[in-house]
C-alpha cells in the first residue's frame, strides 16, 4: 500500500511574501499554501525534492478557491548514477497534465481536490503551472496551490516486493490509508489525528492477528474521531479568524467550545478503555495530562458545590444576565456558566459502552449520525438562565449602567470594568452616554477597530443620529491625522482605523456627511500615506476596505452624491501612491451581470471611459488593458438597460480606434446571423466605417432582391399575355 512521501520545495519561480512555497512542506487546517507573486509571468514552476528515490504512485493537489490555474503539467526528475543528487543535474520526464475547473459553478467557495495516478521512479517532481482563470476575486492574476500530497513506496522496498511477487508490479494500487490522504491531513485537529493514527495502527495489528471484534471496535472509534477532528479543526480556524479580526469575544468562545468538546472526547476514550492506545510507546502524554486536568477540575467543582451554600435567586440574577450577555454570539448559544454548560454542550463522541439510555447526534460539515452516550445527571441551577430582551433599553431609559453589555466595553473582546465590579460586588461606575451603546455585534466590531487609536467618545459621535455630530467627529479625525507625527507603527494603525471610519461614513446618505468623508479619504490616500511612507500592503488593505463602498455609492439615487463618488474615484486613481498599485482599475473593470442596477451600471461604464483617458490602455501595465476592458464591455452589452449598452458600445469603438482588430475577439463572429442583432450590427458597421469599408444592410439587400424578382415576374407575365393576344388576332384574320 502506498504511503505518504515527505518532500521539500526546493524551487519556485515566484511567490507572495505572505504565502511562500515552504507552506507546501506541511499539512494542516491552518496552512495557507503557496501563491505566486502579483502579475507574475506564466508559466510558473514548482520543484519538489524527496528525501530519497521513490516509486511514485499518486499525487494529490488541493487548488485554491479562486486563484485557479487553467492547467498544471507534471514532470518527474532523476539524476544519473554518475551525477550527484542536485537540482541542476536532474533530468525530467513528462508524466502528463490536469485541467482545473474555473469554479464559477460554486461561486468560488469550494476548493478542488485532484488525485493523479502515476507509476514512475524519481527524486524530483516538477509542476508547470499555466495562466490563471480570470474572475472577479483574482485581482492580480495570481495562481495558488493550497497543498500537495505525494504517495508512493521506497524504491528499495518496491524492488524487494517485486522480486517476491512479480505479477503485481504492473498493477496500480488504488487503496491508500485514510491517515495518508490529503483530505485527512488538511481538515483534522493535530491531537485527534495522532489518536486516529494510533488506533489505525492497532486496527491493522488486530486484523493480522484475526482479532476482528477488536478491529471493529477500533474502526468505529476511528470513524467517530474523524468527525470530531474535523469539527475541532473548524473551530480552530474560526478562532484564528476571530483573532485576526481582533474579535476576542468570539475567539474566547471558540476556545471554550474546543475545550469542552475535547474534554468529552477524552472522557469517552477513557470509558471505552482506549486511552492506553493513545499513550502507547511514549506518545500522547499531552492527552493524558489533559485528562488528569479534566478529572481534577471536576473533583474540585464537586467539592466546591458541596461546600457552597444555596444563593438566593435575586442576588444572582444580575450576575447571570451579565455573564450570558458577555459570551453570547450569533454563532453559538452556549453560555459558560459552570457545570450546567458542560452538560448541555457535551455530545457523545464515540460508540456507547455499558448501559446507556440516551442517544444524541452530531454533525460535521452537514453529516450527522446517532451515537449512544452516558446519561449524565444535570445539576440544579439556583437561577434562571435566560437573557431579558428589554434589559438594555430599560437601563438606558432609567439612567442605569447597562451592566453585562459588551457594547460599552473599551477593551477589545474583553469584559468591561463596570461588569467586573458588579460581578464581584464592587461599586457601580456610571458609564458615558454614547451612541455605541446601542450597536449590534457587527457594528461594535467595526467600532472597536476605530477605538484602537481614537477616543471612544469621538467614535460615539460618528454613530450619532444627528449628522452634525458626525461631521464634527470627522473634522476632529481629519485634524488628528493631518497633524500626526508619530512613528511608523502608529502611522499604520492610524491609517487602518481611518479606513474603517471612512468606510463607515460612506454608507450615510446625507450629502454633507459624505462630503466630509471624501475629504478624509483624500487626505489618507494622498498626503498621509506619502508623508509617513506607508508600505504598499497597508495601502492596499485600507483601499480595498473603502473602495467597494465608494463604488456602490456611484449608483446612488442622489445625483449629486453619485457625481461626487465618481469624481473621487477618478481623482484618487491618479494619486502617485495609488496609481502604481492598480487597485482602482481592477475594481472598476470587474464585470457585472445584466440585472445590475442601471444607475450603478451606467456609472461603472462612465468610470471606465474616464479612466481610459488617464491610463494608457495600449501599454497594459497599469491595471487597464485591452483584455479586461473588452471583457467588461462584452458583459455590459448584455445588460437590460439600453443606456448601458450604448456606453459599452462607445467604449468598444474607442478601443477599436486605438488597438484595432484585437477587440473583435471578445465579440461574436462577424457574419450575417450575428448582424441580424441590432447592437452587433451597429458595432460591426462602425468598425467597417473606421476601416473604410462600405457596407449595406442585409435587410435592405434582401428587400431589393425581392423587388427585382417581383418586377421580372410581372414583365414575363406581360410578355406572355401579349403573345397570346397576337395569336388570337392572326386566327381571326384568317
Amino acid at each position: 500500500m502506498p504511503r505518504k512521501i515527505h518532500f521539500q520545495v526546493v524551487y519556485s519561480s515566484s511567490s507572495d511574501e505572505q504565502y511562500p512555497a515552504s507552506e507546501l512542506n506541511h499539512h494542516g487546517p491552518l496552512v495557507k499554501g503557496w501563491q505566486s507573486s502579483r502579475f507574475c509571468s506564466y508559466p510558473q514552476e514548482l520543484i519538489l525534492q524527496f528525501e530519497h528515490a521513490v516509486r511514485l504512485r499518486r499525487v494529490q493537489l488541493l487548488a485554491h478557491q479562486y486563484l485557479i490555474a487553467s492547467k498544471i503539467e507534471f514532470f518527474l526528475g532523476d539524476c544519473t548514477s554518475d551525477d550527484s543528487v542536485m537540482l541542476e543535474n536532474a533530468r525530467y520526464t513528462r508524466l502528463g497534465y490536469i485541467e482545473l475547473s474555473s469554479n464559477e459553478r460554486t461561486e468560488f467557495k469550494a476548493r478542488e481536490l485532484k488525485s493523479i495516478h502515476v507509476d514512475a521512479e524519481g527524486m524530483f517532481l516538477k509542476l508547470i503551472i499555466h495562466k490563471n482563470y480570470s474572475n472577479r476575486s483574482n485581482f492580480y492574476n495570481q495562481v495558488s496551490i493550497v497543498a500537495i500530497n505525494v504517495l508512493g513506496d521506497d524504491i528499495d522496498k518496491f524492488h524487494e516486493n517485486s522480486e517476491n511477487q512479480p505479477e503485481t508490479t504492473t498493477t496500480r494500487s488504488d487503496q491508500i490509508s485514510i491517515i495518508d490522504d490529503l483530505a485527512f491531513a488538511m481538515y483534522q485537529d493535530p491531537e485527534i489525528a495522532a489518536i486516529i493514527k494510533n488506533l489505525d495502527r492497532k486496527k491493522q495489528e488486530c486484523v493480522r492477528d484475526e482479532k476482528f471484534d477488536q478491529a471493529r471496535k477500533f474502526k468505529q472509534a476511528t470513524q467517530e474521531l474523524i468527525k470530531v477532528g474535523e469539527r475541532l479543526a473548524r473551530y480552530e480556524v474560526e478562532k484564528r479568524q476571530a483573532i485576526e479580526n481582533e474579535d476576542y469575544d468570539i475567539a474566547q468562545l471558540k476556545k471554550d467550545k474546543m475545550e469542552l468538546y475535547r474534554a468529552e472526547t477524552y472522557r469517552q476514550l477513557q470509558v471505552l478503555n482506549l486511552l492506553d492506545v493513545v499513550i502507547e510507546n511514549g506518545k500522547g502524554t499531552d492527552f493524558l495530562k489533559r485528562l488528569h486536568e479534566i478529572v481534577n477540575n471536576e473533583q474540585h467543582q464537586n467539592e466546591f458545590k458541596q461546600e457552597t451554600p444555596h444563593i438566593p435567586k435575586q442576588q444572582n440574577s444580575k450576575r447571570t444576565r451579565n455573564t450570558v450577555q458577555t459570551h453570547r454570539s450569533p454563532e453559538s448559544n452556549v453560555s459558560h456558566n459552570g457545570p450546567q454548560t458542560m452538560h448541555e454542550s457535551s455530545t457523545s463522541i464515540l460508540p456507547g459502552h455499558g448501559n446507556t439510555t440516551r442517544r444524541t447526534s452530531i454533525g460535521v460539515g452537514g453529516n450527522s449520525g446517532g451515537y449512544v452516550s452516558p446519561d449524565f445527571p444535570k445539576p440544579p441551577t439556583p437561577y434562571e438562565d435566560k437573557v431579558v430582551p428589554t434589559l438594555r433599553n430599560r437601563n438606558r431609559t432609567d439612567g442605569g449602567h447597562g451592566h453585562g453589555s459588551v457594547m460599552g466595553s473599551t477593551d477589545i473582546g474583553g469584559i468591561n470594568n463596570e461588569e467586573t465590579e458588579s460581578m464581584y460586588g464592587g461599586t457601580n461606575v456610571a458609564s458615558n452616554d454614547d451612541a455605541t451603546a446601542g450597536l449590534n455585534q457587527a457594528e461594535m466590531i467595526e467600532a472597536n477597530q476605530m477605538m484602537i487609536v481614537f477616543d471612544k467618545q469621538l467614535i460615539g459621535k460618528l454613530y450619532h443620529r444627528n449628522h452634525e455630530e458626525r461631521e464634527k467627529a470627522l473634522d476632529e479625525i481629519y485634524q488628528i491625522l493631518k497633524s500626526f507625527s508619530g512613528d511608523h507603527e502608529d502611522a499604520r494603525a492610524y491609517l487602518r482605523a481611518g479606513s474603517f471610519v471612512v468606510a463607515r461614513m460612506f454608507r450615510f446618505d446625507v450629502l454633507a456627511t459624505f462630503s466630509h468623508s471624501l475629504k478624509l479619504f483624500h487626505l489618507l490616500m494622498n498626503d498621509y500615506v506619502r508623508q509617513h511612507s506607508i508600505q504598499k500592503q497597508d495601502i492596499i488593505a485600507s483601499l480595498e476596505r473603502v473602495l467597494p463602498v465608494l463604488l456602490q455609492r456611484t449608483g446612488d439615487s442622489n445625483a449629486r452624491l453619485r457625481q461626487r463618488a465618481q469624481e473621487a474615484i477618478i481623482e484618487s486613481a491618479s494619486y502617485p501612491e495609488l496609481k502604481p498599485l492598480h487597485v482602482i482599475p481592477h475594481y472598476c473593470v470587474s464585470p457585472f451581470n445584466k440585472t445590475c442596477a442601471p444607475r450603478l451600471a451606467i456609472s461603472r461604464c462612465e468610470l471606465i471611459e474616464e479612466l481610459m483617458k488617464i491610463f494608457d490602455v495600449k501599454a497594459g501595465d497599469n491595471g487597464l488593458n485591452v483584455d479586461n476592458v473588452s471583457k467588461f464591455c462584452a458583459q455590459a452589452l448584455e445588460h437590460n438597460a439600453g443606456e448601458v449598452r450604448e456606453l459599452a458600445m462607445k467604449i468598444f469603438l474607442n478601443l477599436y480606434k486605438s488597438d484595432g482588430a484585437i477587440v473583435k475577439r471578445y465579440l461574436p463572429p462577424d457574419n450575417d446571423q450575428t448582424r441580424r442583432i441590432k447592437k452587433y450590427r451597429d458595432i460591426f458597421d462602425a468598425f467597417d466605417r473606421m476601416d473604410g469599408i462600405t457596407t449595406t444592410d442585409p435587410s435592405e439587400t434582401g428587400r431589393k432582391s425581392v423587388g427585382v424578382s417581383e418586377t421580372g415576374k410581372r414583365d414575363s407575365q406581360k410578355q406572355q399575355h401579349t403573345a397570346r393576344e397576337q395569336q388570337k388576332s392572326v386566327k381571326n384574320y384568317k
